[in-house]
């Protein structure tokens, strides 16, 4: 009895000791710890507040960006200048960034084989005698095997789910791009505005001089003047109001950037010649007004660039994976348990396997289902090509409206040019007064003023095609597809 009782305890003390491995097997197994990262509201505020174009990190980024070192820190702010800073001060790339680095992580869980399962048991029977062990112990393995090349499909859609988020990071950095360009747009157009009604408003001062001394001397009647007056209220009140929308298009224009209100106000923003940007897209445009070889390019490049229609390719490819698993699933996967069990003295190998079997559901719900998410992506893409071409069509006809525009309206000009010549030389042999021809330069400068509105909306059709084919008119010629830079070297 004694021998037998030394048995079970060294029995039982085996028993625990085996338990006590298993479970720090368990144990080990966790590699990664968890680290919390709480939102602090006041560091988050003062890493908005740090931002400054003249810092060493986006100076780093900028040479990155092809920028001499020697040219660095900028002093003057262009389109390219400004882009670039949005995509490296901007946080809307952050966000998808941090998307698309989630999509990465469903590659690698999607490439992931199965972990076997390991499974122990320990009894003990009250009905021992001498012949038999009054201990059971078992152990065994569940080792699952995927059937029906289903990782490598999994792999797939989140390869193509991947390649779609690459393409929302990308087209966020075009529309921050875009943006910008809008914005200096309306920026220059200000400017421009101001410079010309300055120079109106003079005009308007010495007609209404002119004409308070010949009231005065009872030349002509108040109404005269009064008129006079009223269109010169009606310039200053407009004069008075661009420069409070100057410091409107300047906050939009910072928080397009990323940047506040001061940086923005520090940075030098570089002029344009609105003359020789036009006169250069319209180079590139052919200047071909009645034929339809610039809009077919314009059509290509937008069907095939755009961001927006490769992301529904890819989400459609994702789709296909989808339908592709789903019928994989059809076909079970299987798993193999072998083990070992000593069961009251005897030892027991197995090696056991199980299937499920199909009989009722073979997964037709799921792939119904899987199938009509492709149907409903091939009918957005279709829809989504629809609009581009219905809304490129009438882009299109913007910009030759606006060309058109602006040739007879320089033709005008011209004109008034003539007329102010002549009138000048009857001036001068004193066959007319100050009065007319100064009415004349106001004429000529008004027409100058609808001569540059209409310039201005001609960079906004360009801007609007741009915008359509994702990727600015210079490179509509190359069949190299060009995108906006996504920053991703931070």
């Amino acid at each position: 009895m004694k021998i037998q009782a030394k048995k079970q305890a060294a029995n039982f003390v085996l028993s625990i000791c085996g338990l006590t491995v298993f479970c720090g097997l368990i144990n080990g197994c966790a590699k990664e710890k968890y680290v919390a990262k709480p939102l602090d509201a006041q560091i988050v505020n003062a890493k908005i507040s740090s931002k400054n174009p003249a810092n060493a990190g986006f100076n780093a980024y900028l040479i990155k960006q092809g920028y001499a070192e020697t040219n660095l820190p900028l002093q003057i702010w262009g389109l390219d200048e400004l882009t670039n800073a949005a995509l490296y001060f901007n946080p809307k790339l952050d966000v998808a960034k941090a998307q698309l680095g989630l999509t990465n992580a469903s590659i690698d869980t999607a490439n992931q084989r199965q972990n076997p399962t390991l499974n122990g048991s320990l009894a003990r029977s009250d009905r021992a005698n001498g012949d038999i062990n009054p201990w059971s112990y078992g152990l065994n393995v569940d080792i699952p095997v995927e059937t029906a090349n289903k990782r490598a499909i999994r792999v797939e859609e989140a390869q193509y789910l991947r390649d779609a988020a690459e393409l929302d990071l990308a087209e966020i950095a075009w529309q921050l791009r875009s943006q910008i360009a809008k914005d200096l747009t309306a920026y220059h157009e200000n400017i421009a505005l101001q410079n010309q009604l300055t120079r109106q408003l003079k005009v308007h001062a010495d007609i209404v001089s002119m004409l308070e001394k010949r009231l005065a001397l009872g030349l002509i009647d108040s109404s005269t003047l009064n008129d006079a007056k009223l269109i010169q209220q009606r310039s200053q009140i407009v004069a008075n109001a661009l420069p409070m929308q100057l410091i409107e298009i300047r906050a939009a224009l910072a928080a397009d950037i990323g940047l506040s209100l001061d940086q923005l106000n520090a940075m030098t923003i570089k002029p344009i010649d609105i003359d020789v940007i036009l006169t250069q897209q319209s180079d590139l445009l052919n200047q071909d007004l009645n034929g339809q070889q610039s809009f077919k390019i314009f059509q290509q490049n937008a069907l095939l660039n755009r961001l927006d229609i490769r992301r529904s390719l890819a989400r459609y490819a994702a789709a296909e994976a989808k339908i592709k698993l789903e019928v994989a699933k059809q076909t079970p996967d299987i798993n193999l348990t072998p083990g070992f069990i000593f069961e009251f003295g005897d030892s027991i190998w197995s090696l056991g396997f199980s299937n499920l079997l199909n009989l009722l559901n073979k997964n037709q719900t799921l792939i119904a289902e899987a199938t009509q998410l492709r149907e409903i992506e091939g009918a957005q893409f279709e829809v989504l090509q629809t609009n581009i071409i219905s809304n490129l069509n009438l882009a299109y006809a913007q910009l030759t409206t606006a060309l058109q525009n602006i040739q007879q309206t320089q033709s005008r000009l011209e004109n008034q040019a003539r007329q102010q010549q002549q009138l000048q030389k009857q001036f001068d042999a004193g066959l007319t007064d100050r009065l007319a021809l100064t009415q004349q330069s106001l004429n000529y400068l008004l027409a100058e003023q609808q001569l540059l509105t209409l310039k201005f909306n001609g960079l906004k059709a360009m801007n609007a095609i741009e915008d359509l084919m994702q990727r600015p008119i210079e490179d509509s010629q190359n069949n190299v597809a060009v995108n906006a830079n996504i920053g991703l070297k931070k």
